[in-house]
């Protein structure tokens, strides 16, 4: 019989240091990734954080059909963001949504053709966050039966009052899914109960683009 020779240490280990370097090499970010302590935290910065103090009004827009199907949108949204910024910005100040909706419903004002520092000057704020949603709808973009519901929306923040800038200060897009990180959607959840879900997530997302947050390093994604 015949027996094979171990292979000597020095040589595995050799070749298992060649191939982590491979790994961090070729992979980049996401070699790296595996590397890591997944359960680990990042801290992110803010994309725009010169709001301090100042008071700031959350305007959201909607295509007809959007307010057609859902009219609570626009509210819903303004109500969620304003609450997450409010959370986690302590200095700052924030015009509530129920004068916003009234604003957009009840005022004789044109608000939809008025420019944001128009806006700024009837709501008597230093920022106006336009929100313009693109899409709001509890249904899977190719199977409309699938209980996995998409939002998104353009994001411009303007600098009104002294500031007094027509282009936005900050511009961004927030696109989600919900729920996150699942093929099937939710189970034995109603379209109502899903949406609201959904628009506090993406409220999340959208309020994080304006203060430092941490993230674990499993929920980033890839670059």
């Amino acid at each position: 019989m015949a027996f094979r020779r171990s292979m000597p240490i020095e040589r595995v280990l050799y070749g298992l240091g060649s191939l982590l370097v491979f790994i961090a090499a070729a992979g980049g970010c996401v070699g790296a990734y595996f590397l890591t302590d997944p359960e680990k935290s990042e801290t992110i910065e803010a994309e725009y954080g010169n709001i301090r103090d100042g008071t700031v009004a959350v305007v959201v827009w909607a295509d007809q059909p959007i307010v057609d199907e859902y009219p609570q949108a626009r509210y819903q949204v303004c109500r969620s963001v304003t609450h997450h910024m409010k959370k986690n910005l302590k200095a700052a100040n924030f015009v509530s949504a129920r004068e916003i909706r009234e604003f957009q419903t009840n005022s004789s004002a044109d608000w939809e053709n008025m420019s944001p520092n128009e806006i700024g000057q009837e709501l008597d704020c230093d920022f106006v966050l336009r929100l313009e949603l693109l899409e709001f709808t509890p249904r899977a973009s190719d199977t409309r039966q699938l209980h996995k519901a998409r939002i998104e929306a353009t994001m411009n923040l303007f600098e009104c009052g002294t500031h007094n800038r027509l282009d936005p200060a900050f511009d961004s897009e927030v696109r989600i899914t919900y729920p996150p990180k699942r093929l099937h959607g939710a189970q034995n959840t109603n379209e109502a109960d899903l949406l609201h879900q959904a628009v506090e997530y993406f409220s999340e997302v959208a309020a994080r683009k304006f203060y430092a947050h941490e993230i674990k390093l499993q929920d980033k994604p890839f670059r």
